[in-house]
C-alpha cells in the first residue's frame, strides 16, 4: 500500500513540475473552445453577427485554408524558437548555478502559460481546417477563422512577453530573490505563532522505535493524516530526523510511545513520502541549500564568480537573521489541542555548517569571499541580541579565520580580514582563540 501512496504522490509532483502541464490544460481549452465555435458557427444568432463584421471576414475556402495555413506555420515557429530558448535556460541554469533550480523555473506559471497558447492556437487552427467543407458546400467558418486570427496577434504579443520573460528569469540575481522569498514563507509557515505557547519535548528513551521499510530522502509528511491515525488510537509519535534526511532500510527514524500491531505501524509509515526532487515548498531547508550550491558553483574553477558567490552569502545572512528569530513549529495538536507529532528542529548550528563549509573551503584562497563570510556571521552575531547563539556564531568565525590564517598570504587581505575580526570583537563575550598575526 506504501509503494502504491507513495507512486500516487511522486506521480502528482511528477506531473505539476512537468514543463507540460499547463500547456495541456490550456490546449484542451482550446480544443474545447474550437469545438464550440463549430457548433455556433450556423446558428441563426451567429449569422447576423457575422453579416455585421462581414468587412472583416474570410469569403472563400481558398483564403480560409491559406490564413489558417499560415498561422499554423507561423506558431510552429514561434513555438520551436520559444522550446528552444527554454531549453538554453534550463542548459545554462544547469552548468552556471545549481541543477536544483531548475524545477522552479521549469514551473514559472508564465512561461507555460505562453507555451500552452501557442500548441492552443495550433490545434484550434487545425480543427478548423479540418471542419472546412468542400468545394460543393458554401459554409465557411469564417467567425472561427475571425478568432484564429485574433489569436495570432496575439501569440506575437505572448511572444514579446516570453522574450522578456525568459531573459529575467536567468539572471542570477532573480533566482536567489525568488529563492529567498519563498525559503522565507517557507520558514513563517512552519513557525509558531505568536500566540501558541512552547510545549516541552516529551523523553521518548523508553518510546518504541520503527524503522523505515525502504531507502529514500523523506521529503513530504501527510500531517493531517497521520495526526487523525494518532488520535484515533492515542499515540503520540516523534520524528527522530529532520526533513530531507536520506533513510536507508531498517534504519530507526520514528518513536510512538506505545505498542500497537503492525497494520497501525503501516499506516504510520505510509504517512512518510520520499522521492528526489527538492522542492521548496517542502522545507525552507532546501531554500538554504539550494543558494548556498549557488555560491559554491560561483566559485568552481570553470565559473569563477566571487560576485554571485558574494551574493548569495548576503542573502544566506538575512535567512540566517530570520531562522534565529523565529522558533520552528516543532509539535502539532489534534482538534482538543493535545499533542500529537513531534518533529526534530533544525538547529542554527546545524544550518550555519551545512551552508557555509563548502563556501569556506571552496573560497578560502578568495580574500573577498571569506571577509564577506565574516561579515555575514558578523550580522548574525549583532543581531542575536539575546546571545542565545553566540558561542556557535562564535565558533564559526573562528573556523573561518583559521582558514584566512592558513590560506591567505597576501599582506593587503591580511590586514582587511584583521580589521573585520576587530569589529566583531565587540560583539563577542569573549575574545576569539584565531590570532592572524602569529
Amino acid at each position: 500500500m506504501k509503494k502504491i501512496n507513495d507512486w500516487i504522490f511522486k506521480s502528482y509532483r511528477l506531473i505539476i513540475g512537468s514543463i507540460a502541464f499547463y500547456p495541456t490544460i490550456i490546449t484542451m481549452g482550446f480544443f474545447g473552445f474550437s469545438i464550440i465555435i463549430n457548433l455556433i458557427e450556423y446558428r441563426p444568432w451567429m449569422m447576423d453577427l457575422k453579416e455585421t463584421l462581414s468587412f472583416i471576414l474570410v469569403k472563400s475556402k481558398e483564403d480560409a485554408r491559406l490564413v489558417l495555413g499560415t498561422l499554423v506555420g507561423s506558431i510552429i515557429s514561434l513555438m520551436v524558437f520559444s522550446f528552444s530558448m527554454v531549453m538554453v535556460v534550463l542548459n545554462r541554469a544547469s552548468a552556471t548555478l545549481s541543477p536544483r533550480v531548475i524545477p522552479g523555473l521549469i514551473t514559472h506559471k508564465s512561461n507555460q502559460t505562453v507555451l500552452g497558447f501557442y500548441l492552443g492556437s495550433i490545434v484550434y487552427c487545425l480543427t478548423l481546417i479540418v471542419n472546412i467543407q468542400s468545394e460543393g458546400s458554401n459554409s465557411i467558418p469564417d467567425f472561427g477563422i475571425l478568432m484564429a486570427m485574433i489569436f495570432g496577434i496575439m501569440c506575437l504579443g505572448f511572444f514579446m512577453f516570453f522574450i522578456h520573460s525568459i531573459s529575467q528569469s536567468i539572471q542570477v540575481d532573480n533566482i536567489l530573490k525568488r529563492i529567498q522569498g519563498k525559503t522565507e514563507r517557507r520558514m513563517e509557515s512552519l513557525s509558531l505563532a505568536d500566540d501558541e505557547d512552547l510545549i516541552e519535548m516529551p523523553e521518548t528513551e523508553e518510546w518504541l522505535s520503527l524503522k523505515s521499510p525502504d531507502a529514500g530522502y523523506i521529503k513530504e509528511i501527510k500531517v493531517k493524516e497521520l495526526l487523525k491515525m494518532a488520535k484515533k488510537h492515542k499515540l503520540k509519535i516523534k520524528l527522530d530526523v529532520p526533513i530531507g534526511y536520506f533513510l536507508v532500510k531498517g534504519y530507526p527514524y520514528l518513536k510512538i510511545n506505545k505498542q500497537t500491531d503492525k497494520e497501525v505501524e503501516q499506516e504510520i509509515h505510509n504517512c512518510f513520502i520520499s522521492y528526489p526532487q527538492e522542492w521548496l515548498d517542502d522545507h525552507f531547508s532546501f531554500g538554504f541549500k539550494q543558494i548556498s550550491e549557488i555560491a559554491v558553483k560561483a566559485l568552481s574553477p570553470g565559473i569563477n564568480d566571487p560576485g554571485t558567490a558574494v551574493k548569495a552569502i548576503n542573502l544566506l545572512s538575512v535567512l540566517f537573521i530570520q531562522k534565529m528569530k523565529i522558533t520552528d513549529k516543532y509539535f502539532v495538536t489534534d482538534d482538543d489541542h493535545e499533542p500529537r507529532l513531534f518533529f526534530e528542529p533544525i538547529e542554527l548550528n546545524d544550518l550555519l555548517y551545512q551552508n557555509l563549509t563548502s563556501i569556506r573551503e571552496y573560497g578560502k584562497t578568495d580574500a573577498l569571499v571569506m571577509i564577506t563570510l565574516l561579515n555575514c556571521l558578523k550580522n548574525i552575531l549583532y543581531a542575536d541580541q539575546q546571545c542565545q547563539h553566540h558561542s556557535v556564531i562564535i565558533e564559526h568565525i573562528e573556523s573561518i579565520a583559521e582558514s584566512c590564517k592558513e590560506h591567505i598570504t597576501n599582506s593587503i587581505d591580511m590586514r582587511n580580514i584583521q580589521a573585520v575580526l576587530k569589529s566583531i570583537a565587540p560583539l563577542t563575550q569573549k575574545s576569539l582563540k584565531v590570532d592572524l598575526d602569529s
